[in-house]
């Protein structure tokens, strides 16, 4: 699976700074003491949800998701899932196979028995409070919105 990396300002900025490694799903791969595990989800365009790992602590993160039932094994006893929640409560039926919402988010943290669910990619716009009241419905960990700034440590 190969996606792009867009850096945000002058072309070839990076160059050097990083190496390119294709990912494939259910092929782990190490990084010096991380594991890195690769999901294909559903998406508009390919979308990779990604696990790491290391010393008995993981943090699951979904990108931008419809619904799968790889996303409960994605998370599963996860320390930390960051979770798309584009919409509250309801994802509009034409992208309803490509995005998900906070309730949806709150069931796969619960289902997967993550330890904490940390929201992101809220629809421009969107006050974080009602996805927190649409996760909390399924959801009874740590919750929070991610904002500018935010650190979590694991």
């Amino acid at each position: 699976m190969r996606i792009t990396v867009l850096a945000l300002d002058r072309r070839g900025m990076l160059a050097g700074s990083f190496e390119l490694h294709d990912l494939e799903p259910g092929v782990p791969r190490e990084i010096g003491p991380f594991r890195l595990d690769a999901f294909s989800l559903p998406h508009h365009v390919p979308n990779a949800g990604l696990r790491l790992s290391a010393g008995g602590r993981a943090i699951a993160y979904t990108g931008d998701t419809g619904p799968s039932a790889d996303l409960v094994t994605l998370a599963a006893d996860a320390d930390l899932l960051v979770a798309e929640a584009t919409h509250p409560e309801q994802v509009p039926d034409e992208d309803a196979p490509y995005l998900s919402s906070a309730l949806d988010a709150g069931r796969t943290a619960a289902a997967a028995g993550a330890a904490r669910l940390l929201l992101t990619h809220l629809w421009p716009g969107t006050r974080p409070e009602p996805a927190l009241a649409a996760a909390a419905r399924s959801y009874t960990g740590d919750l929070a919105v991610a904002t500018a700034g935010r650190t979590t440590e694991v």
